[in-house]
């Protein structure tokens, strides 16, 4: 460091006692703004610092305040940075009269917009250091043009000497606050899915124990029925009509039994004709033998984008779809239940709602069919919501799935469409 001027040293310990008390760079370096605009007058004024091996790099303003804010929470790589020669150590200093046309800040991929917004034409870029090397740089910048020499470059490297230090402190506290809270999110996270992945497992074995069940206690018994029927036929040596006739219709329940049971065990509609036709089969399904009788209606506006998600996805949507229709049916006793499915550029939305006597509360250590529904909404990173219905009550639970990337463009319509559920949902349905 060059020898500092005396005139120089009261206002170096004013920036000094400015940076005391504060814990995070931006409100640091913002304190020391107005101290360093004793020295150097300024219209704006920025430090960028190098973050991740200096592959990246935030920024952080004081004065009028730009794009270059969001580099704080949002850090770019440095190759963009209009400054990136200064960051590099290709140059000493940067001094502009006119920044807005002087190509050393202008190039391919270059984050300059705020230097054309904020009208920073007279521009002075400083290296601060730390520990032996660049650790970021100094922007003092003006609107007026031609405003600063060389001299203004020297007490500019002064500023920048004397805060390096402390802005390398605090960016590293906070570098290392949010690699912790990140870390402690992500193990959040898979605690989550793994306690939700073994409740889903103990789930399904109690599905696998109760199909079983089904097929000893009705198919099989059943079969054997049909069995001993057509043994008594075989000794009686002939069969009547009406005996035959029977005999088919316990023939034909039987296989209707079977069916339903093999499609609770893989979903087969879905594969083959896709969301709508699924949630569409076990909508009715559920509702064949109501009484009093479930009036049922579904109506899709999303243009088949549920049947371009991934597999998994799709087929975790349909399960929650189809426990929630379930739910409906078996515990509300509803008069009605609608499904509608729609989407946005971003989402899926898959709602079922009904009239029934409602939910009054989701009960987080409940080990059914709402958890079981909850834990397949968080292993695909679905959004669940269970909500009262109208005034005469019921319950709308909502299912959301992010679209991906290659996907957003195929519903040209979607950005502009309203969803069609609303509170205007439970009113329908009364």
């Amino acid at each position: 460091m060059t020898e500092i001027a005396p005139h120089l040293v009261d206002r170096l310990m004013a920036i000094s006692r400015a940076l005391a008390g504060h814990i995070d760079p931006g409100s640091a370096f913002r304190a020391t703004a107005i101290e360093i605009g004793n020295l150097i007058q300024h219209d704006h004024m920025d430090v960028a610092v190098l973050l991740h091996e200096n592959r990246s790099h935030a920024c952080y303003e004081a004065g009028c305040q730009t794009s270059w804010s969001e580099l704080a929470e949002n850090p770019l790589p440095t190759e963009r940075s209009p400054i990136r020669a200064v960051l590099r150590g290709e140059v000493p200093f940067l001094l502009a009269g006119d920044a807005l046309s002087d190509p050393r800040f202008h190039f391919a991929g270059a984050i300059d917009e705020p230097i054309f917004s904020a009208r920073l034409r007279s521009r002075i870029v400083v290296p601060m250091r730390a520990q032996g090397r660049i650790i970021g740089a100094l922007n003092v910048s003006r609107h007026e043009a031609d405003c600063y020499t060389t001299t203004d470059v020297g007490v500019a490297q002064h500023c920048a000497d004397f805060i390096a230090p402390y802005i390398f402190a605090l960016t590293q506290a906070e570098e290392a606050r949010r690699a912790l809270l990140s870390e402690a999110e992500a193990r959040n996270r898979a605690e989550v899915l793994r306690v939700g992945a073994s409740r889903l497992t103990e789930g399904m074995e109690r599905e696998r124990r109760r199909m079983a069940m089904d097929l000893h206690d009705q198919t099989l018994a059943d079969l054997a029925r049909i069995a001993r029927q057509v043994s008594a036929l075989r000794g009686q040596g002939v069969a009547g009509a009406a005996q035959l006739a029977e005999l088919e219709h316990e023939i034909v329940g039987c296989l209707t039994e079977l069916r339903h049971i093999v499609d609770d065990m893989r979903p087969s509609v879905l594969e083959l004709f896709g969301l709508r036709e699924a949630v569409e089969a076990h909508l009715n399904r559920s509702v064949s033998r109501a009484d009093p009788p479930i009036a049922v209606s579904i109506r899709d506006t999303s243009d088949g984008a549920a049947d371009r998600l991934p597999e998994t996805t799709r087929t975790a949507l349909y399960r929650i779809v189809q426990e929630a229709i379930t739910n409906a049916v078996r515990h509300g006793g509803p008069g009605h239940v609608m499904v509608e499915i729609a989407c946005t550029r971003a989402v899926l939305r898959v709602v079922v709602a009904d009239d029934g006597r409602g939910l009054t509360q989701v009960d987080p250590t409940d080990s059914g069919g709402i958890n079981h529904m909850q834990t397949r909404a968080a292993l695909i990173g679905a959004r669940l919501r269970f909500a009262r219905g109208g005034r005469k009550g019921g319950t709308i639970v909502t299912i959301e799935v992010d679209r991906k990337a290659d996907d957003v463009g195929r519903t040209a319509r979607s950005d502009r469409l309203a969803w069609p559920i609303s509170s205007g949902t439970a009113e329908t349905l009364q």
